[in-house]
């Protein structure tokens, strides 16, 4: 992206799709696939679990009930604002379990090696380039303790689709973008495995799971689906793109509900749960 674009699109936390309304209309939009992986992650009712780049905590009310009572959960996350809006939650909430915050770097955790039964992290890795990546899948390592579980929940957009539209505008604009580091990022969820092994985890295993919405839509899936829609065509304008391309970025960029409403639309979406031990 370009300056103009990166004060457009970028917040403190990542880009426009990271802001606390968005993060809970994309939870609400896909909670029961977003719910289902979170459980296969494997945690363990009394852990003592990191939620690493939490985000505004969509996760913790599950996880929280997942650990129950004798459980413990530090949210660390790198933006005061996503921090303010997990300390609401805790307050606002009677969440199953004690919930720490703190605002830290995923690439520098500020604890002691050994902390933790597990950490998980979702949505948070695509922002770090590959270097970056690699010292944060090794700081996951670090602060579990032997046996410690180490998850991250990462999207894949190269299977983005959003038919009837031609699934190659798509791949074309992804192609355009590949120098970004943040859409670079989020093309590596089914490559994490191989972090995970040069970080020394054990036991590395991954599951993918496919969510796809048709018609009828939800009215929180249509709102998650036009933010997509109305960020890929702004992207669009940043980019070198041939003109029909443009043409047909700008008129979904216009009225994403044209295209939502149609009664063949189809959006799908992919991510990787990646998983592997300390030993």
């Amino acid at each position: 992206m370009n300056n103009a674009s990166n004060s457009e699109q970028i917040t403190s936390a990542g880009h426009k799709l990271s802001a606390g309304r968005h993060l809970d209309v994309h939870y609400l939009a896909l909670k029961d696939e977003y719910d289902a992986t979170l459980r296969a992650a494997g945690i363990r009712p009394g852990w003592s679990v990191l939620d690493a780049g939490a985000g505004n905590g969509v996760f913790l009310p599950l996880m929280a009930e997942l650990l129950g009572a004798e459980g413990h959960i530090e949210a660390l996350d790198l933006a005061q604002e996503n921090i303010e809006a997990i300390e609401t939650l805790i307050a606002s909430q009677r969440l199953a379990c004690p919930i720490n915050t703190r605002i830290g770097d995923m690439t520098a955790l500020p604890y002691e090696t050994g902390t933790f039964d597990a950490v998980w992290s979702a949505n948070s890795t695509q922002y770090l380039s590959d270097e970056q990546l690699t010292r944060a899948i090794e700081e996951f390592r670090r602060v579990v303790r032997p046996g410690g579980l180490v998850a991250v929940k990462e999207v894949d957009i190269s299977v983005w689709q959003y038919q009837p539209q031609d699934p190659k505008l798509v791949w074309r604009l992804l192609d355009a973008l590949s120098d970004d580091t943040q859409i670079s990022g989020a093309m590596r969820g089914t490559r994490l495995s191989a972090w995970f092994s040069a970080a020394g985890l054990e036991n590395v295993s991954a599951i993918t799971t496919v969510a796809e919405r048709r018609q009828p839509l939800r009215v929180v899936e249509r709102e998650y689906i036009g933010n997509n829609l109305a960020f890929l065509s702004g992207l669009a304008r940043t980019r070198d793109l041939p003109e029909a391309d443009h043409r047909q970025w700008q008129a979904v960029g216009e009225d994403p509900e044209r295209l939502i409403s149609d009664p063949g639309f189809c959006y799908r979406e992919m991510w990787v749960l990646s998983l592997g031990v300390r030993v």
